[in-house]
């Protein structure tokens, strides 16, 4: 069934580039028929049937669409090998969980001949093998203690403290997870020879919350943007229908990543926060200090709504929160009372559970991130010497092959 909609997918696409080629008054039609697949997956979800999402359907659906549009709009020309369409919607490195790709970036590509490039299957390499770093080492290792956690809260024993920090552990850990698999994706693309844009650019360093988006999830924001909140007028019809498409946008990215009202939720908390900025204007424009921290703080606050099994669960974590103080008298309360088993037990971390070889390889993360905020982080490594720059890359895979989780963690983004 899932291979079904997936082959109807790829002629629906072919054949409506064909139609759209000569007939762009076709164009409804063709995208009711590509996107009904996916909506009736989505409803079906939602009324607790128990169906699944066929691998990658939401990935492939969006990147379809662009491929439509841009033969309605003149941008390429139809296609006439059934055969490159098939390999545009289902490019391999990025079929499961994207980068969403754009027809007029991707299918020159694939019509183009490839030769052996010595220096652009290297750097796919070590994008790649920081992928699994970022994947393996750092998000999986977080996911143990969020399991934890999370375990824990459904039974009953909560402790605001280790919701707070699994709150933020999972923030960290989606990003990783995510970045980390378009890492992996964009290395692998480019050891085949092909170029894929970034699709993370230090989120988690934006000052707003707008700019937040501009450097998360780039190529499903860059999507929404271009043909969602474009069409519907963007900012051209005035402040109130500006602040409309706004939300109606987030609300469609909610709806997109899930089923559930949590998700729902979840959209229009950052609908209402870049609403916000906007009426703040010049406030809110990363011009003070802490900037960076509340974005952090909002961006947080919007994914324990995000990650939660339902809106219930998120308000109680919420609520959780005000235990906080009395926690923090019981493990600082006296000198004596502060201990590892104290704070192991106020956090509840995992018995035989590293937290501070997960702290530091967080930490050695963030050293990175701020040397590469800027500036390119493989023309960086090319610069380093080859004595330190082999030993870093030993350095890089051994990390892999010694710390890696335990236990296999699937790609959050797979279940989208």
């Amino acid at each position: 069934m899932k291979l079904v909609n997936f082959y109807n997918s790829v002629y629906i696409t072919y054949v409506g580039g064909i139609v759209l080629g000569k007939r762009k008054q076709f164009f409804s039609i063709f995208v009711v028929l590509l996107f009904v697949p996916l909506v009736a997956y989505k409803i079906l979800d939602w009324n607790g049937t128990g169906v699944l999402l066929p691998l990658g359907i939401s990935f492939f659906t969006l990147q379809a669409y662009t491929y439509l549009h841009d033969v309605r709009d003149g941008s390429i020309e139809a296609e006439k090998s059934l055969v490159t369409v098939a390999l545009f919607v289902a490019f391999f490195p990025a079929v499961s969980s994207g980068p969403i790709l754009r027809a007029r970036t991707l299918i020159p590509q694939l019509k183009a001949s490839k030769e052996f490039d010595y220096d652009r299957v290297t750097a796919g390499m070590k994008l790649y093998c920081f992928g699994l770093f970022k994947k393996l080492v750092l998000a999986d290792n977080m996911a143990v203690y969020i399991q934890n956690v999370n375990t824990e809260f459904a039974g009953g024993y909560v402790k605001g403290l280790a919701v707070l920090l699994s709150a933020m552990m999972y923030s960290l850990q989606l990003y990783l997870d995510f970045s980390g698999y378009s890492d992996i994706v964009i290395g692998s693309a480019r050891i085949l020879g092909f170029d894929i844009d970034k699709n993370f650019d230090h989120p988690y360093l934006a000052r707003t919350i707008s700019e937040f988006w501009r450097r998360w999830h780039i190529s499903l924001s860059s999507w929404l943007r271009d043909y969602v909140y474009f069409p519907l007028g963007g900012s051209r019809k005035g402040q109130v229908r500006t602040y409309l498409n706004i939300v109606i946008v987030f609300l469609v990215s909610g709806l997109w990543h899930g089923n559930g009202w949590n998700f729902i939720v979840w959209g229009l908390i950052h609908g209402v926060f870049q609403c916000a900025e906007r009426m703040l204007g010049t406030i809110t424009r990363g011009k003070y200090k802490g900037s960076r921290v509340l974005t952090f703080i909002m961006a947080t606050f919007a994914w324990m709504f995000f990650s939660a099994a339902s809106v219930g669960d998120a308000l109680g974590k919420l609520i959780s929160f005000g235990r906080i103080p009395g926690e923090l008298a019981d493990v600082f309360g006296g000198a004596a009372s502060l201990s590892a088993a104290s704070l192991n037990a106020a956090f509840l971390i995992p018995e035989g559970f590293s937290f501070v070889l997960l702290l530091a390889g967080l930490i050695v993360f963030g050293i990175i991130s701020l040397i590469t905020y800027k500036r390119d982080g493989i023309e960086l490594v090319k610069k380093i010497p080859a004595f330190p720059r082999w030993l870093l890359y030993n350095l890089l895979i051994l990390s892999i092959l010694f710390f890696a989780a335990s236990e296999p963690v699937s790609f959050i983004y797979n279940k989208f």
